[in-house]
């Protein structure tokens, strides 16, 4: 029997490999599987003195899955970019079936930065971020993997390592590592919505950094 594009994405994630659009005008997808994948340990990212006193005097605000549409719209909102209609449309689906979140960062009431992902078993797989202001999706990263920790996932997957993730507290392994990580995690379960709720910078610097 025939499986929807959405199961189809649902079972890549949970054996390693995932959807990008061939590009951005093109509503064809490829699955990946990269030979190095990067991850970020629970926790673990590197949030430096001076940034933590810019959230302190820009007072931005954090929320979750209240602008999903936005968020991923503004990830795609760029000159090249693999987020096509068929990404945007699915990822919309899994939103509404509960396993995509966004996290939005806000300042005067205006979205400058947020970050998007797909949660299976005790797995975040983070997909894509944007930036209107400075360090806006670093505070972004710092909020959902502070929500991550919270609900007690085991891995924050990054899908491709880069310098900037290094800097961040990333990390890289090899494919037949992240395949037994994932194996494991994936059978696990977690709570992205675990109350009482994270509220505070505070509670996102304690949860999401070193």
């Amino acid at each position: 029997m025939d499986i929807s594009l959405t199961q189809q994405i649902i079972l890549a994630y949970s054996q390693g490999s995932f959807p990008m659009g061939t590009n951005k005008r093109s509503s064809k997808i490829e699955w990946v599987r990269p030979i190095e994948r990067g991850l970020i340990p629970i926790g673990s990212i590197h949030c430096s003195k001076s940034l933590r006193k810019e959230i302190n005097r820009k007072k931005f605000v954090v929320s979750f899955d209240t602008s999903f549409a936005e968020v991923i719209a503004n990830c795609a909102d760029r000159e090249e970019s693999w987020i096509n209609r068929t990404i945007l449309d699915q990822y919309l689906i899994l939103h509404s079936n509960g396993l995509a979140h966004s996290v939005e960062i806000r300042q005067n009431n205006d979205l400058v930065g947020g970050l998007y992902g797909l949660e299976l078993g005790a797995v975040f797989f983070a997909e894509s971020m944007f930036s209107k202001v400075s360090n806006t999706s670093k505070l972004a990263m710092i909020a959902m993997m502070a929500r991550v920790h919270y609900g007690g996932f085991k891995i924050f997957d990054t899908q491709f390592p880069s310098t900037h993730l290094t800097t961040l507290g990333g990390i890289t392994v090899d494919q037949l590592s992240f395949q037994e990580m994932l194996s494991s995690a994936i059978k696990q379960q977690s709570n992205f919505n675990r109350s009482p709720k994270l509220s505070t910078w505070e509670d996102f610097l304690s949860y999401g950094c070193k």
